[in-house]
């Protein structure tokens, strides 16, 4: 199982640039946290969440201090990492508040507790559910159902082909794809939670037989549903199996 980690950044002279396989999620505890990746810049107060894809090299700088949820790769959806690189940074309002404070005295306690998980999820929903235009936010949850491009238009008020342009531009693929993604991205959580027969799975994320199914899943993760089961319970095999570090053990 993959682990949240945390670091508390503390105030240093000058600017640093990295780059590393995980995400961030800033929270700035005091202060004022400086951040600078791809083609953005911002500047972040105790009141702005700020969000830093994997594999980006960043710029960054605190004059205060902050606190870093270090986020693997694979627990970042790709149709929200999509969303989170374009919208990087979330204000915390009155919702928001109980929830950053939980996040706080949870690191407090354990920068690598189940609970921090659990909150980061929440958190992330939160992120992601932000931003999501109203046509995102359909076929994220109603991706089981037919679902065409004229709908998708006209939730934004566009007509089909303005709205395929516009969307291109805004996600950087057209709707058809994204949902595709939407929809694989279901797929491989029933086919690792599940032992789902394939023809079950695939009516559970919108196709109405296994070999539609199966070509498109093998066409964007190279490999077959099946497969997939199949390499993702030996994986978890393996991690069951592997003894604790000493440092799990005491």
């Amino acid at each position: 199982m993959s682990t949240i980690s945390s670091f508390t950044f503390n105030a240093r002279e000058g600017r640093q640039t990295h780059q590393h396989s995980h995400g961030h999620i800033i929270i700035v505890l005091t202060q004022t946290f400086y951040i600078r990746f791809l083609d953005q810049e911002h500047l972040l107060t105790p009141r702005l969440i700020g969000f830093v894809p994997p594999g980006v090299p960043h710029e960054f700088g605190c004059t205060g201090s902050a606190l870093t949820l270090n986020i693997p790769a694979e627990m970042i959806k790709p149709t929200d990492l999509i969303i989170l690189t374009e919208h990087s940074t979330l204000e915390i309002d009155a919702k928001l508040e109980p929830l950053i404070s939980l996040i706080k005295q949870e690191v407090g306690g354990s920068s690598h507790s189940n609970s921090l998980r659990y909150l980061f999820y929440y958190l992330y929903d939160k992120f992601a559910d932000q931003y999501r235009m109203p046509s995102l936010q359909y076929m994220h949850e109603n991706y089981a159902d037919a679902i065409n491009i004229a709908q998708l238009a006209a939730m934004e008020n566009y007509n089909v082909s303005y709205y395929t342009s516009w969307f291109r531009e805004k996600i950087g693929c057209n709707p058809s794809d994204y949902l595709k993604m939407v929809r694989m991205e279901m797929a491989k959580e029933i086919l690792t939670t599940t032992r789902y027969r394939i023809i079950d799975v695939a009516m559970q994320v919108g196709y109405t037989n296994s070999s539609s199914f199966t070509r498109a899943f093998h066409a964007m993760e190279g490999m077959t549903p099946n497969q997939y089961r199949k390499l993702m319970t030996e994986n978890r095999n393996r991690i069951d199996r592997k003894p604790l570090a000493r440092e799990d053990v005491l």
